[in-house]
């Protein structure tokens, strides 16, 4: 019997390319996956906000076209969570990669647009973090294409009971992402820092009640500015 040890992948130089498995980039492929799959759905559903972004581009728009996105993309997040290595991964890719040249497109000619029409009805702000994760998700399905990943039910049978768990992580996860790229950027723009602008009103109020103070005979040290003692407490018997 050889002493191999279960960590020879790290033997060579620690952990590098080797040591990313398709069990490795799987969450994300299929978490890229599932996202890819809901939003088709709403656009079948409801293209109007997508017929809209595409007209706000200067492209052709109506709900037909929405909806023919949307059946693409259906399609092509089915394709790959049945046959990545076949191609499926790289249809994801491709799909994400799209995605990111649209968002930067809109980024660059209309960057006040209220939405880039990725969600249906939902409103998703287009935003670099949007066209960030655009490009996370197409790099996880040409990764995942490159390890010859498995599909979504042989990866999920290995898995076992934990894919109970993994279920549900990934649920989570989606629904975190929905809400972050949903929910921050406006916030983002919406948030201005305090300046010394802002400080100076709040001055001219303070200024103002002392000035009322005064003109109604009550100065600094009256009795009527103390708790429990009476306004003529100090006036002469």
């Amino acid at each position: 019997m050889r002493g191999r040890s279960v960590f020879d992948s790290a033997s060579a130089g620690r952990y590098g390319p080797k040591d990313v498995t398709p069990d490795t980039i799987a969450p994300l492929f299929f978490l890229a996956t599932s996202l890819l799959l809901v939003s088709g759905v709403l656009k079948l559903v409801r293209p109007r906000a997508t017929a809209q972004a595409l007209l706000d581009a200067g492209l052709p728009g109506s709900r037909a076209v929405a909806r023919g996105l949307g059946a693409g993309e259906c399609a092509a997040a089915a394709f790959a969570a049945a046959a990545p290595a076949r191609g499926g991964a790289l249809a994801l890719a491709l799909v994400y990669l799209a995605f990111a040249g649209f968002v930067g497109s809109v980024l660059r000619t209309h960057p006040t647009a209220a939405s880039c029409g990725c969600a249906g009805s939902k409103a998703v702000p287009p935003s670099l973090l949007h066209l960030g994760l655009d490009v996370v998700a197409a790099a996880a399905g040409l990764t995942y294409l490159a390890q010859h990943g498995p599909s979504v039910g042989v990866w999920f049978a290995r898995l076992g009971w934990g894919s109970v768990p993994v279920l549900a992580g990934l649920v989570l996860a989606g629904w975190l992402l929905i809400v972050v790229v949903t929910e921050v950027p406006p916030a983002w723009s919406a948030w201005t820092p305090p300046t010394d602008d802002q400080a100076a009103p709040h001055a001219d109020r303070h200024l103002v009640a002392e000035d009322a103070l005064s003109i109604a005979g009550i100065g600094p040290g009256h009795p009527s500015l103390w708790p429990g003692v009476a306004a003529d407490a100090g006036a002469p018997g």
